[in-house]
Protein backbone atom coordinates (compact mmCIF):
# COMPACT_ATOMS: atom_id res chain seq x y z
CA UNK A 1 0.00 0.00 0.00
CA UNK A 2 1.47 3.36 -1.10
CA UNK A 3 1.56 6.56 1.39
CA UNK A 4 -0.52 8.21 -0.43
CA UNK A 5 -3.68 5.22 0.45
CA UNK A 6 -2.75 4.51 3.89
CA UNK A 7 -5.21 5.94 6.62
CA UNK A 8 -3.07 7.93 9.64
CA UNK A 9 -4.29 8.21 13.41
CA UNK A 10 -2.00 10.55 13.60
CA UNK A 11 0.32 13.55 12.23
CA UNK A 12 3.19 11.63 14.00
CA UNK A 13 2.05 8.17 12.82
CA UNK A 14 2.20 9.86 8.91
CA UNK A 15 5.83 11.39 9.74
CA UNK A 16 6.96 7.51 10.79
CA UNK A 17 5.72 6.11 7.46
CA UNK A 18 7.27 9.11 5.69
CA UNK A 19 10.89 8.70 7.48
CA UNK A 20 10.18 4.59 6.99
CA UNK A 21 9.50 5.54 3.44
CA UNK A 22 12.42 6.90 2.40
CA UNK A 23 15.02 5.10 4.25
CA UNK A 24 13.24 2.00 2.31
CA UNK A 25 13.62 3.48 -0.83
CA UNK A 26 16.97 5.68 -0.57
CA UNK A 27 18.81 3.27 1.37
CA UNK A 28 17.72 -0.69 2.41
CA UNK A 29 16.04 -0.97 -1.66
CA UNK A 30 19.16 0.00 -3.29
CA UNK A 31 21.52 -2.32 -0.71
CA UNK A 32 19.53 -5.44 -1.07
CA UNK A 33 19.66 -7.25 -4.14
CA UNK A 34 23.77 -7.29 -3.85
CA UNK A 35 24.05 -8.01 0.15
CA UNK A 36 21.53 -10.97 -0.65
CA UNK A 37 23.98 -12.17 -3.32
CA UNK A 38 27.00 -11.75 -1.45
CA UNK A 39 24.91 -13.59 1.40
CA UNK A 40 25.85 -9.96 4.06
CA UNK A 41 24.03 -9.54 6.77
CA UNK A 42 22.26 -5.62 6.81
CA UNK A 43 23.90 -4.33 9.76
CA UNK A 44 24.01 -0.84 8.05
CA UNK A 45 20.25 -0.63 7.72
CA UNK A 46 19.63 -2.06 10.89
CA UNK A 47 22.13 0.80 12.16
CA UNK A 48 20.15 3.44 10.13
CA UNK A 49 16.84 2.57 11.85
CA UNK A 50 17.98 2.84 15.19
CA UNK A 51 19.40 6.62 14.57
CA UNK A 52 15.71 7.35 12.72
CA UNK A 53 14.39 5.68 15.77
CA UNK A 54 12.60 3.04 14.47
CA UNK A 55 13.98 0.50 16.53
CA UNK A 56 10.84 0.63 19.60
CA UNK A 57 7.98 1.80 18.14
CA UNK A 58 5.83 -0.15 20.12
CA UNK A 59 7.22 0.42 23.26
CA UNK A 60 6.85 3.15 26.13
CA UNK A 61 8.41 6.51 25.76
CA UNK A 62 9.81 6.80 29.19
CA UNK A 63 11.74 3.47 28.69
CA UNK A 64 13.24 4.99 25.23
CA UNK A 65 10.19 3.77 22.98
CA UNK A 66 8.70 5.55 20.14
CA UNK A 67 5.49 5.07 22.08
CA UNK A 68 3.34 4.04 19.44
CA UNK A 69 0.20 1.45 18.73
CA UNK A 70 1.01 -1.81 16.88
CA UNK A 71 -0.65 -0.83 14.16
CA UNK A 72 1.97 2.03 13.01
CA UNK A 73 4.80 -0.37 14.06
CA UNK A 74 3.24 -3.35 11.86
CA UNK A 75 3.21 -0.73 8.48
CA UNK A 76 6.90 0.38 9.24
CA UNK A 77 7.79 -3.85 9.06
CA UNK A 78 5.39 -4.15 5.79
CA UNK A 79 7.24 -0.90 4.98
CA UNK A 80 10.49 -2.24 5.38
CA UNK A 81 9.87 -5.42 4.57
CA UNK A 82 8.88 -4.67 0.97
CA UNK A 83 12.01 -3.24 0.29
CA UNK A 84 14.56 -6.22 2.27
CA UNK A 85 12.59 -8.49 3.52
CA UNK A 86 15.78 -9.79 5.88
CA UNK A 87 15.59 -5.89 7.02
CA UNK A 88 11.82 -6.08 8.01
CA UNK A 89 11.72 -9.61 9.34
CA UNK A 90 14.63 -8.53 11.62
CA UNK A 91 13.12 -5.62 12.99
CA UNK A 92 10.14 -7.66 14.14
CA UNK A 93 12.79 -10.21 15.31
CA UNK A 94 14.92 -7.30 17.70
CA UNK A 95 11.13 -6.27 18.70
CA UNK A 96 10.28 -9.85 19.73
CA UNK A 97 13.80 -9.72 21.88
CA UNK A 98 12.56 -7.09 23.74
CA UNK A 99 9.53 -7.91 25.15
CA UNK A 100 9.98 -9.99 27.83
CA UNK A 101 11.94 -7.08 29.35
CA UNK A 102 9.72 -4.68 28.72
CA UNK A 103 6.56 -6.65 29.62
CA UNK A 104 7.63 -8.49 32.71
CA UNK A 105 11.35 -7.31 33.65
CA UNK A 106 11.34 -5.28 37.48
CA UNK A 107 11.62 -1.61 37.09
CA UNK A 108 15.25 -1.15 37.72
CA UNK A 109 15.79 -3.72 34.98
CA UNK A 110 14.12 -1.69 32.29
CA UNK A 111 15.75 1.82 33.49
CA UNK A 112 19.12 -0.13 32.90
CA UNK A 113 18.93 -1.53 29.28
CA UNK A 114 15.88 -0.54 27.66
CA UNK A 115 16.61 2.68 26.40
CA UNK A 116 20.07 1.11 24.58
CA UNK A 117 18.03 -1.75 23.08
CA UNK A 118 14.96 0.27 21.66
CA UNK A 119 17.48 3.02 20.81
CA UNK A 120 19.79 1.03 18.17
CA UNK A 121 21.13 -2.57 19.61
CA UNK A 122 19.85 -5.23 17.55
CA UNK A 123 18.74 -8.36 19.78
CA UNK A 124 18.49 -12.04 19.22
CA UNK A 125 15.44 -14.45 20.44
CA UNK A 126 16.74 -17.42 21.69
CA UNK A 127 14.24 -19.94 21.82
CA UNK A 128 14.61 -22.88 19.83
CA UNK A 129 17.27 -25.57 20.21
CA UNK A 130 18.57 -28.66 18.27
CA UNK A 131 16.10 -30.84 19.88
CA UNK A 132 13.10 -28.39 21.04
CA UNK A 133 11.31 -26.15 18.47
CA UNK A 134 7.72 -25.05 18.55
CA UNK A 135 8.05 -27.97 21.66
CA UNK A 136 9.06 -25.03 23.81
CA UNK A 137 9.26 -26.78 27.11
CA UNK A 138 11.77 -29.48 25.94
CA UNK A 139 14.41 -27.30 25.83
CA UNK A 140 17.55 -28.28 27.95
CA UNK A 141 19.26 -25.36 28.00
CA UNK A 142 20.34 -24.92 31.61
CA UNK A 143 21.29 -21.61 33.92
CA UNK A 144 22.41 -21.97 37.34
CA UNK A 145 22.59 -19.31 39.96
CA UNK A 146 26.12 -18.48 40.99
CA UNK A 147 26.33 -15.53 43.37
CA UNK A 148 24.68 -12.52 41.72
CA UNK A 149 25.11 -14.36 38.59
CA UNK A 150 23.79 -17.26 36.20
CA UNK A 151 25.93 -19.43 35.02
CA UNK A 152 24.37 -21.07 31.33
CA UNK A 153 25.26 -24.17 29.53
CA UNK A 154 23.61 -25.31 26.27
CA UNK A 155 22.92 -24.72 23.00
CA UNK A 156 20.91 -22.85 20.43
CA UNK A 157 19.35 -22.76 16.95
CA UNK A 158 18.06 -21.09 14.38
CA UNK A 159 18.79 -17.97 15.95
CA UNK A 160 18.61 -14.56 13.59
CA UNK A 161 20.88 -12.15 14.28
CA UNK A 162 23.05 -14.83 15.54
CA UNK A 163 27.13 -13.21 15.58
CA UNK A 164 25.46 -10.44 14.98
CA UNK A 165 23.54 -9.26 17.82
CA UNK A 166 24.27 -6.74 20.53
CA UNK A 167 22.07 -8.56 22.81
CA UNK A 168 20.17 -12.11 23.19
CA UNK A 169 16.98 -12.73 25.00
CA UNK A 170 18.10 -16.27 26.46
CA UNK A 171 15.58 -18.87 27.08
CA UNK A 172 17.02 -21.70 29.69
CA UNK A 173 15.99 -24.10 32.69
CA UNK A 174 16.18 -22.75 36.05
CA UNK A 175 14.50 -25.35 37.20
CA UNK A 176 12.76 -28.66 36.12
CA UNK A 177 13.64 -31.56 33.69
CA UNK A 178 13.06 -31.24 29.92
CA UNK A 179 10.87 -34.44 30.19
CA UNK A 180 7.75 -34.95 31.64
CA UNK A 181 4.05 -33.54 32.15
CA UNK A 182 5.69 -30.62 34.00
CA UNK A 183 8.44 -29.81 31.67
CA UNK A 184 7.34 -26.32 30.90
CA UNK A 185 7.76 -25.08 34.34
CA UNK A 186 11.32 -23.87 35.39
CA UNK A 187 12.17 -22.21 32.02
CA UNK A 188 13.28 -18.58 33.01
CA UNK A 189 14.25 -15.49 30.31
CA UNK A 190 17.90 -14.62 30.58
CA UNK A 191 19.06 -10.83 29.33
CA UNK A 192 22.88 -11.75 27.98
CA UNK A 193 24.56 -9.29 25.99
CA UNK A 194 26.60 -10.53 23.30
CA UNK A 195 30.23 -9.98 24.82
CA UNK A 196 29.44 -12.16 27.81
CA UNK A 197 32.28 -14.34 28.38
CA UNK A 198 31.69 -18.49 26.31
CA UNK A 199 29.23 -16.70 24.29
CA UNK A 200 29.76 -17.71 20.76
CA UNK A 201 28.08 -18.54 17.15
CA UNK A 202 28.50 -21.27 14.66
CA UNK A 203 28.96 -20.88 11.42
CA UNK A 204 25.26 -20.06 9.94
CA UNK A 205 23.03 -22.72 8.27
CA UNK A 206 23.10 -22.81 4.41
CA UNK A 207 27.01 -21.55 4.48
Amino acid sequence: MSLAHREYDSDEARAIFELAAELAGKEIRPAAAAAEQAGAFPGRPFALLGEAGLMGLPYPEELGGGGQPYTVYLQVVEELAGAWLAVGLGLSVHTLSCFPLATAGTREQQERWLPALLGGQLGAYCLSEPSSGSDAGALATRAVRDGGEYVVDGVKAWISHAGHADFYTLFARTSGNPEGRDRAQGISCLHVPAGTPGVSAGTPLGR
